[in-house]
């Protein structure tokens, strides 16, 4: 029975009483008997009883006492023995925590660095990873040629203050870390000690590189070993005789970037830095043979217009033409018609002849080379050419219908850049070539201009038209306006009228470009809106005097 339990009396057992002693009555002071005095004898027995149990329970307490020190002195140094014998790290421990340094069997590249303070560590890892580095040379071989790929090229960068701060963290938790696991603090580092010493722990620094500069490296190697096709093209044309001579095609090798970049990136990603990467060019055939120039290349639109009885104005169109014939415009590029022929002056051997400015006829020299840009408008259209500028006539035109025109000036205007111009864009992938001619020299007969475009032929089946519609109702001419006045010479006796300004309708045109394919209309564009104002008659008078006369 456990000594601390208190004696539980067992059932049916009475209760012990305190026995206390039963004296008889004293008898009066001076009586004689002996009664009294025996009485006092037993009294002093019962009390040297009662000193000797109390001397032995105190000697009980203190044997007790002793042997509970003993127990705890020994129970202790077993415990501090136990954990000594257990934690066999714990001096290890104790000393890493006070010398500030990694403890051992830490290993981070294969360098232990157990032992050492953070310097230490870092500075020995430094010299093994620089040293292996440098030794990194990773071959690219594009059909034969190897091209090497180094720390100079693409240096490599590790993450050791990152894994070296990890490395250190080893017995170093936190007491979160600790209770997550269940364990105590202590514990909880010990463990991770003691593993580390029996078992070793490594790490391992993180290889990165520069992605862009891969990318760089990737786009040189692609232009070196890449040679692109070369596609058939028109060397030369004979304008006269409407015939091309081409330069033959040529096939080509190619090696694009981006798959010379994911064999790059593949391999350092897999940690093989001293590998070999073997690729090889690809054929890449041109796009365009000289069979296929020889079957669409060709004539793709002409326009002609009549000219008129007038050997000034037809020289005048003749040498416009002539300055025009024989023009290439690259794919891209713009035609400028007054950059073709210059200012046309009668030192280029331009005629004096008819021209229109500000609603009246009069002479200057080159005039009628409007008819020469204005075919050409037509031309370009139907060629499916991008009209950049275009301006009408200030009436229309008797060569064209209205809304087909395109008058030119430059003599007028200080620079090409102000002048009334004519230009055209070259919307396809090839060059165009322009001829211009006219069906007779030197003629005061009508004759034809014509300008023919040639060209990559547009897609089977397509032809294209130019038409106008009048957009409103014609507008009425003005009332006429009061007649001028001139001084009478030979050419013009007095009393005669000379029209200056003859009266006009106005009218609205819009000009539309008009898509078939196989013969059915598929689209329709808006080239150009075109008013040709009304005008009011003016008439000059000549008289005597120059003036008005009564």
């Amino acid at each position: 029975m456990d000594a601390r339990q208190p004696r539980q009396r067992r059932s049916g057992e009475p209760a012990q009483r305190p026995q206390y002693p039963t004296y008889a009555q004293y008898p009066a002071y001076g009586q004689q008997g002996a009664q009294p005095v025996r009485t006092q004898r037993r009294a002093g027995r019962n009390d040297n009883r009662n000193r000797e149990t109390l001397s032995r329970g105190h000697e009980g307490l203190w044997l007790a006492a002793v042997i509970l020190c003993v127990a705890l002195l020994v129970g202790g140094g077993f415990l501090v023995s136990s954990l000594y014998s257990h934690y066999a790290p714990f001096q290890a421990q104790t000393a890493a925590l006070a010398a500030n340094t990694f403890y051992p069997g830490v290993r981070v590249d294969g360098v232990d660095i157990g032992g050492m303070t953070m310097e230490e560590a870092r500075a020995a890892l430094t010299r093994t990873n620089e040293a292996i580095d440098q030794q990194y040379a990773l071959g690219v071989t594009i059909d034969g040629k190897t091209w090497r790929i180094t720390q100079n090229e693409l240096p490599l960068h590790r993450n050791t203050e990152g894994v070296l701060a990890e490395a250190f963290s080893i017995g170093r938790q936190t007491a979160y870390d600790a209770l997550q696991s269940g364990l105590s603090p202590f514990e909880y580092r010990s463990q991770a000690v003691r593993e580390a010493g029996r078992s070793g722990a490594y790490l391992y620094t993180q290889v990165t590189y520069d992605k862009a500069t891969v990318r760089e490296l990737s786009d040189r190697l692609s232009s070196w070993v890449s040679i692109a096709p070369r596609d058939a093209t028109v060397t030369t044309f004979d304008f006269d005789n409407r015939s091309f001579q081409y330069a033959a095609e040529q096939s080509g090798t190619v090696l694009t970037s981006e798959e010379i970049y994911a064999a790059i990136t593949q391999r350092l990603d897999a940690r093989d830095y001293n590998g070999n990467i073997t690729l090889s060019t690809h054929p890449q055939q041109p796009a365009v043979t000289v069979a296929q120039l020889q079957q669409n290349y060709g004539l793709i639109a002409s326009y002609s217009t009549d000219t008129l009885p007038d050997r000034s104005r037809n020289k005048n169109i003749e040498l416009a033409c002539l300055a025009l014939n024989g023009t290439v415009v690259p794919s891209g590029k713009t035609l400028s018609f007054n950059e073709v022929t210059g200012r046309r002056t009668v030192d280029k051997g331009y005629l004096m002849a008819g021209a229109i400015a500000q609603g009246r006829s009069y002479e200057e020299a080159g005039g009628g080379v409007c008819q020469v840009s204005s075919t050409l408008f037509n031309a370009a259209v139907m060629a499916n050419m991008k009209i950049i500028t275009s301006t009408p006539h200030a009436w229309p035109s008797a060569y064209v219908e209205p809304g087909r025109d395109a008058t030119v000036d430059w003599q007028n205007f200080q620079s090409l850049s102000e002048s009334l111009d004519l230009k055209i864009q070259n919307t396809s992938s090839y060059p165009i070539y322009i001829r211009a001619v006219v069906s007779a020299v030197n003629t005061s007969h009508p004759c034809l201009c014509t300008v023919e475009i040639y060209g990559m032929a547009l897609e089977e089946g397509l032809t294209i038209t130019l038409e106008t519609a009048l957009s409103e109702e014609p507008i009425p001419s003005p009332t006429p306006k009061k007649p001028e006045y001139a001084l009478a010479d030979e050419e013009h006796p007095a009393g005669t009228e000379e029209i200056i300004v003859k009266g006009r309708e106005g009218y609205k045109y819009n000009t539309y470009r008009v898509f078939y394919r196989d013969g059915a209309e598929f689209k329709r564009e808006l080239i150009r809106s075109s008013y040709y104002k009304p005008y009011a008659e003016q008439v000059r008078v000549y008289t005597e005097s120059g003036k008005k006369e009564d």
